[in-house]
């Protein structure tokens, strides 16, 4: 179409032919020729800059047609601009024509029309209200026989509709069913499709709101009327379609009529036949299409519904692309994801879904209507990736932007309900991992006011009733007050009645009733009274489909209901099914470990309870899930929260073990638990980060193992008839053989499993050791000899508030050591305390070592617990001639039995390097052919030294320098030299470090503790991550100046030493607590010299120990002996 010419200068022709010239352009546009647009609007601009004799009727019919051409355009080409500049054409126009005039109604239509596009757009609420109240001042100014009145109504009642949508008015709903109900009752039958539709649309509206179901059918009759008035291809019908599918889908949702959502399918695909794809109902009809498929996935479960849906949803997405409602797809299209995510377990899935959420945030800035949906559904999708990887960031973005969303709705708005009974689902999971009870009390008040807000009718109830009942089931088992029982047991019951048998979300009521009820059990009760627990349980599996995400919670619920009877009544086919179902919980892969897990840790306390000798199989069970939980987080923070939440798992297993007289298996659990404990909480390592740490190999294995195991999780849930029976079969033999060549690698003999007390018994080679443990049941001591089973040492004078007591007292002491003592008042308290210390703990140990390990022999202990904090090695009688423990033995330490085992292989296997004794090598390859009848042994790699100061004070080193022999290389990393670089590849080159750097501890996150150096401070978890790659580790540290402890994770003193004796040196010597450095300086002195007198000239770490000992008496005058004592040797 040719577009028609513009000709002459506007100023030049008459007002009148000008006016009609414009007109007759402007009614061309209406008739539909809109590639006219530019001209009518470029002819009005320039009209109105050059006409200055225009009447105000005459200038605002000019500024209300230039408004609407503008409006038209942007509707075509979307520029913010024209829909802006027609808004204000409006407002000019509406001031010239004042109340009373005959064409206001005109402008008031006009402004309130351009005002409901801009809101629709931009969703900024003062337009609409600023629309309704201009469509409310038009309709007061017409007369009851105004022609286009019933079009005036229907369009203040679909603002008013509109409003109520977005702000959740009742009274905004109210005037809009009103108004339509007037207009239906004033139109004759030919016209009456119209109303009544809409009429239908605003009583679904405030059902979807308020849920009252008169609503519905009324909404469901109306539709149903208008469509039987309407001719096949009438234009109307496909919006009359939508309307009652619309209201069909929602008697589905509340009455699960599968019926009613077939008939919404098949109205939603009749609208999308009928429109082509620019008609504006083909994407929403896309977009309606996929919700009801959405819903018949969820309801049916089969998962082609769920692929077509979200194709729907992706297409729905392309062709709105620049349109206002783009957002609003892409958020379906992210929630679609999301549940695929959840049901398939792809990482891709939620990765995807994240995006779209993004991107339609983008779309919705603030002050649009739709950015609360979005950020919840974000949120939402936060939630999922915090529970897949535990990534505490996650779940701190998630509660922001529910918190956002939350402060952008009312009181009384209809998705409050919806965003609280999220924060609260959010805040319950993270009392899961983390166990805050101020999350778990914050997501009961949710849960509260969530209920508070919704009617009784509303579908969304039971899921809220449910989630309290489940909160408050956790307060009741950590804090015990049967009144949340009660009331769980209330809100549970209710939420199941409004649930009846075929509704998909029973199985979850079922299963929270049968855990509600499982509490109330106690152990003097009848079995039988379990009977009805059984029944909730075999309910909910009953009504799960084979592959149900929650058949795993439901097994582990059943093995700890069977293990329950069989406590009680002693049956041996309870204990059996309890063990069957157990496995069943972990069917799997990774994914039902953590059922698995949650259900062990009751075992444990139910076996307890009943004081059962299976509990030590029960604590057996609970350390290898807790292993593995901890082995498939994929996020640091829950491997550690992990760690630590269940440290005292370990000693408690160690425990039960004594009691039931199964003291190898006892040293087993402690040592698998001591590991796991001070490879996160100290070190932040796990088993995948030391095997990536073995070359490409170990990188290899590492990432296979993960992505089997991955996809083993993913079946989680997805047991679809696409799939082939047998794939998890294939891929559990896939991962099998990757384990079989992990266990293969030097180190890794017991992936994934843990070694036997034969295993374990090696590190006794050198002299036994001493494991000494504290549980709130016994305390007691183990001495693991070099053959032989392990010997039993009772503590009966001791529990564990002794020992707790005594931990603090010695901390009081030591917070002030080194500060004057004038009337040697902390001292004698400090023997007292030593002195007592002996009566209750080593004194015991001694009385069994004697008979078998001559004095003066080396001995290693290995405390546990608040243990950790008493310097076992310095206990005595101090008194007259009785013998201290550093008289009769030497003492040293290790953190765990492995890391010791670890070290001596280390030492005996390695080999010199060629440069390291280069210097010596030459004197004694000439001094060969003396006929000693005692060789001479070359210095080896050992005698290769660096000492570390991160400031200019050489006199620690000056003094080792000269305590060393020359044939010692020693290099010197002081001042500004002490780099972070520097210092790192000395560690990796050098088998001798000497720190005279500052140990700073980190008391929250011990891996975090670190020396702080010239340019950075360089970490405990640095160290470790440099060890971990080097061929050879280093022999030796000493440090010259610490703070002792890297940190105190609950009831575990965590020391610096021990600390870098896991990290990889085999041999380390520092303090348990603050020590002035002139102390330091002569008893590293004296060590040193030691040292070499011990090694005959060598510098060996394995003489490091009985140096330590006599440094310490050679500087025995003239140190005070909170000084002394502080000083422990740690490792070979």
């Amino acid at each position: 179409m040719s577009k028609p010419p513009i000709s002459g200068d506007p100023a030049s022709q008459g007002t009148d032919e000008l006016l009609q010239r414009a007109h007759k352009l402007y009614t061309n546009v209406l008739q539909g020729n809109i590639s006219h647009l530019d001209f009518p609007i470029a002819h009005r601009g320039r009209a109105l800059g050059v006409i200055s004799n225009l009447s105000s009727d005459g200038y605002s019919q000019l500024l209300g047609d230039l408004a609407n051409a503008l409006v038209a355009r942007f509707q075509q080409q979307g520029s913010r601009a024209d829909l802006a500049c027609a808004i204000e054409c409006h407002l000019v126009g509406l001031a010239l024509r004042p109340i009373g005039h005959p064409m206001r109604v005109n402008a008031l239509v006009d402004l309130a029309t351009a005002l409901l596009i801009r809101f629709k757009e931009d969703g900024a609420l003062n337009d609409i209200h600023l629309a309704i109240d201009n469509f409310a001042a038009a309709l007061s100014l017409c007369p009851f026989e105004y022609p286009a009145r019933c079009s005036l109504i229907m369009k203040y009642a679909g603002a008013l509709l509109l409003r109520f949508e977005y702000c959740g008015d009742a009274e905004d709903a109210e005037r809009a069913i009103e108004q339509y109900q007037t207009v239906v009752d004033l139109s004759s039958p030919e016209e009456r499709p119209a109303p009544l539709n809409n009429l239908a649309s605003a009583l679904q509206s405030r059902f979807q709101h308020f849920h009252e179901l008169k609503d519905l059918e009324l909404s469901i009759q109306h539709s149903s009327a208008a469509l039987h008035f309407l001719p096949t291809h009438h234009p109307d019908r496909p919006q009359t379609l939508c309307t009652l599918a619309g209201g069909v889908f929602d008697r589905f949702h509340q009455k699960g009529d599968v019926a009613d959502l077939e008939t919404a399918r098949r109205y939603y695909q009749a609208v999308y036949d009928l429109c082509s794809q620019e008609h504006p109902y083909h994407v929403l009809a896309l977009d309606k299409l996929a919700d009801v498929l959405l819903a018949r996935f969820k309801h049916q479960g089969d998962s082609f519904d769920l692929d077509l849906a979200i194709s729907h949803y992706r297409t729905a997405c392309i062709h709105s692309e620049g349109r206002p409602d783009q957002g609003m797809h892409l958020d379906h299209l992210g929630n679609a994801q999301l549940l695929q995510f959840r049901q398939c377990g792809d990482t891709t899935d939620l990765h995807r879904a994240i995006e779209n959420h993004y991107l339609a945030l983008e779309l919705h800035p603030l002050g649009h209507h739709r950015r609360p949906a979005t950020m919840a559904a974000l949120a939402s999708c936060l939630d999922a990736r915090f529970e897949q990887q535990g990534d505490l960031a996650d779940l701190k973005k998630a509660l922001i932007f529910y918190n956002d969303a939350l402060a952008l709705f009312s009181k009384d708005h209809p998705q409050r309900p919806a965003i609280l009974n999220n924060i609260a689902s959010t805040l319950e999971m993270y009392f899961k991992q983390y166990k805050g009870l101020n999350e778990l009390n914050r997501c009961i008040a949710y849960y509260r006011e969530a209920l508070e807000l919704l009617p009784t009718t509303h579908v969304d109830r039971p899921v809220t009733l449910t989630g309290l009942a489940c909160a408050l089931l956790s307060r009741f088992e950590l804090l015990g007050d049967e009144f949340d029982l009660d009331q769980a047991l209330l809100h549970c019951t209710v939420a199941l009645d409004a649930r009846p048998v075929g509704h998909p979300a029973r199985p979850i009521s079922l299963l929270t009733m049968a855990r509600v009820c499982r509490s109330r059990f106690l152990p003097w009760d009848d079995s039988k009274k379990l009977d009805g627990v059984f029944e909730y349980l075999r309910a909910a599996k009953d009504a799960c489909k084979l592959g149900h995400s929650l058949l795993l919670d439901i097994h582990a619920e059943l093995s700890i209901i069977y293990f329950l009877r069989y406590l009680v009544s002693q049956h041996t086919m309870d204990l059996k099914e309890a063990l069957g179902y157990h496995e069943l919980s972990m069917a799997f892969g990774s994914g039902g470990v953590w059922a698995a897990f949650r259900a062990s840790l009751y075992w444990v306390q139910s076996a307890e309870m009943f004081r059962h000798a299976y509990a030590v199989d029960a604590y057996r069970t609970a350390l290898r899930l807790l292993d593995r939980c901890i082995t498939v987080a994929k996020a640091p923070e829950l491997q550690l929260e992990l760690t630590k939440r269940h440290a005292e798992l370990m000693l408690d297993a160690f425990s039960a073990a004594i009691r039931y007289r199964q003291p190898d298996l006892a040293v087993e659990m402690l040592e698998q638990g001591r590991q796991l404990l001070w490879t996160q909480v100290a070190l932040h390592r796990s088993i995948l980060d030391e095997l990536r740490s073995c070359g490409e190999q170990g990188v290899r294995l590492a990432e296979d193992f993960e992505q089997l195991d991955n996809q083993l999780e993913r079946r989680l849930g997805r047991q679809s008839g696409r799939e082939s029976p047998h794939h998890h079969r294939d891929l559990q033999k896939q991962r099998d053989a990757v384990i079989a060549q992990i266990r293969r690698l030097d180190g890794f003999n017991y992936f994934l499993m843990h070694p036997s007390f034969a295993d374990i018994q090696r590190a006794a080679i050198d002299g036994p050791v001493i494991v000494v443990n504290a549980s709130h049941y016994l305390c007691n001591a183990i001495i693991i000899f070099a053959t032989g089973q392990p010997s039993l040492v009772p503590l009966p004078k001791v529990t564990l508030a002794d020992v707790a007591r005594l931990a603090a007292l010695f901390h009081d002491i030591a917070r002030y050591s080194g500060d004057p003592d004038p009337g040697g008042d902390r001292e004698r308290r400090l023997i007292d305390l030593l002195a007592e210390l002996w009566d209750l703990v080593v004194s015991p140990v001694v009385d069994r070592l004697l008979p078998h390990t001559p004095k003066g022999s080396r001995i290693w202990w290995c405390p546990t617990g608040k243990f950790t904090s008493l310097p076992l090695h310095a206990a005595g009688p101090y008194q007259g001639i009785e013998l201290n423990l550093s008289q009769l033995y030497i003492s040293s330490y290790t953190p765990t039995l492995s890391s010791l085992i670890k070290s001596r292989r280390t030492k005996s296997s390695s080999t010199p390097h060629r440069s390291s004794f280069t210097p010596f090598l030459s004197n004694f390859l000439k001094g060969r052919k003396s006929k000693s009848s005692r060789p001479f042994t070359p210095t080896l790699a050992s005698c290769t030294f660096a000492a570390i100061c991160s400031n200019e004070r050489t006199e620690d080193i000056d003094m080792l320098r000269k305590v060393l022999p020359l044939t010692c290389t020693m290099t010197r990393i002081t001042g500004a030299n002490a780099t972070h670089e520097h210092v790192i590849r000395a560690i990796r080159e050098q088998p001798w470090i000497h720190f005279n750097s500052k140990a700073e501890p980190n008391f929250d996150l011990p891996f975090k503790s670190h020396f702080p150096l010239h340019d950075k401070p360089m970490s405990l978890l640095e160290i470790a991550q440099t060890l971990a790659e080097v061929e050879r580790p280093p022999e030796f540290a000493f440090l010259s100046v610490s703070h002792g402890s890297s940190g105190t994770e609950g009831h575990e003193s965590m020391h610096f030493p021990h600390a870098l004796h896991m990290a990889g040196f085999q041999s380390v010597v520092g303090t348990m607590w603050a020590v002035d450095e002139e102390v330091t300086r002569r008893i590293a002195s004296a060590f040193y010299h030691s040292v070499v007198v011990e090694s005959r000239g060598v510098v060996d770490c394995a003489s490091a120990a009985k140096a330590l000992n006599q440094a310490l008496k050679t500087v025995e005058e003239g140190t005070p002996l909170e000084q002394r004592i502080a000083f422990v040797h740690v490792g070979v």
